[in-house]
């Protein structure tokens, strides 16, 4: 009995092409990665939308609400002080000048942190005319860096 043999042609698999049930693998984790981007773009957005354009991620999340204060700005109120006394005012803020709680005006800003270290009023006694009813906040920073405010109580500073 003699035996027949048939030669049929078949495609060689290349390596790097993948396999049907790889291809459908990939497309379900490129589904998952676009659904992740497009959550955190929307949470990017919405934060962006409650910080606002022009604010600062630092004031959301505890940080230092006067770093970006500047002459004209308003803070909120602080804890009473009177002399030469001095009380942490960690939860110091800049707010809009017209809303019910600014207290102080910036009349100066010193950008100095040996200053700021050793809370020198001196820095600010430029800003300040006679009769004011001035304050000075001391910021430093875990690096070092520090910076003085001058305040003058009240919303018009003068």
């Amino acid at each position: 009995m003699s035996e027949q043999a048939t030669l049929t042609p078949v495609r060689p698999q290349l390596d790097d092409a993948p396999a049907p049930a790889a291809r459908s693998r990939l497309g379900a984790v490129l589904g998952v990665v676009v659904l992740l981007l497009g959550i955190t773009a929307a949470l990017l957005v919405g934060l962006l939308i409650r910080v606002g354009p022009g604010g600062d991620l630092r004031d959301l999340f505890g940080g230092d609400g006067t770093a970006g204060a500047r002459v004209g700005d308003c803070v909120a109120e602080l804890p009473r002080v009177a002399g030469v006394e001095a009380k942490p005012a960690d939860d110091a803020r800049v707010i809009e000048c017209g809303s019910a709680g600014a207290a102080y005006a910036v009349v100066g800003r010193v950008q100095d942190p040996a200053a700021a270290r050793n809370r020198s009023a001196n820095a600010c006694e430029p800003y300040f005319r006679p009769g004011d009813d001035g304050y000075v906040l001391y910021r430093v920073g875990d690096d070092g860096d520090g910076y003085v405010l001058c305040l003058v109580r009240g919303v018009t500073g003068r």
